[in-house]
């Protein structure tokens, strides 16, 4: 049975919602947990009843914004997204939705079981390409990689970012051995 479309209307109503939330982020007027749903509406110029016909929340409007950005991140090769997960973070994502991200994650439980969930199993995706025969099962691979990244995101963000996204990347290289993708 082919794959049903989606409404254009309602993926115009999603990308209102998107834009406004990312246009929110963007002022620097507000930190993400002073956004209201009422905030994002105006700024989309949709009902209240409109946003929850597509979103529960605003951390699952958040995971569909992150979800399409995401496509830009998968541009890079699986061995940049593994060695180099920072400067691809920062690449192929807007630095405030990076930010926010690592803000949520802090905040929102089920935006980090969520966020986590969904990079793991980009990760597993990722290591099944690059190692053939390896000793470790790429699953806790994959779970190694992903605590330390969250991990230094975490400090990035206590630090108040103040080291650069290559830096990160050589501290992340530095704790995990990147050197199994050669």
């Amino acid at each position: 049975m082919p794959e049903k479309k989606e409404d254009l209307r309602a993926i115009r109503t999603k990308t209102h919602l998107s834009n406004a939330l990312l246009t929110l982020i963007n002022s620097g007027e507000y930190q993400f947990e002073a956004i209201t749903i009422n905030k994002i509406c105006e700024e989309a110029m949709v009902h209240r009843t409109t946003f929850y016909k597509h979103f529960e929340d605003k951390y699952h409007l958040l995971s569909y914004c992150i979800e399409s950005m995401q496509q830009r991140f998968n541009q890079f090769s699986p061995k940049e997204r593994l060695c180099q997960p920072f400067m691809c973070m920062f690449q192929a994502w807007d630095r405030q939705l990076v930010l926010t991200i690592f803000e949520c994650f802090q905040m929102s439980e089920p935006f980090r079981d969520d966020f986590g969930r969904r990079m793991n199993q980009l990760m597993v995706a990722d290591l099944s390409e690059l190692l053939q025969n390896n000793e470790v099962p790429r699953e806790i691979i994959a779970e190694i990689f992903g605590h330390a990244i969250s991990g230094l995101a975490l400090w990035w963000m206590r630090n108040e970012q103040r080291t650069p996204a290559d830096k990160m990347d050589d501290y992340f290289q530095a704790v995990v051995n990147t050197s199994i993708f050669d």
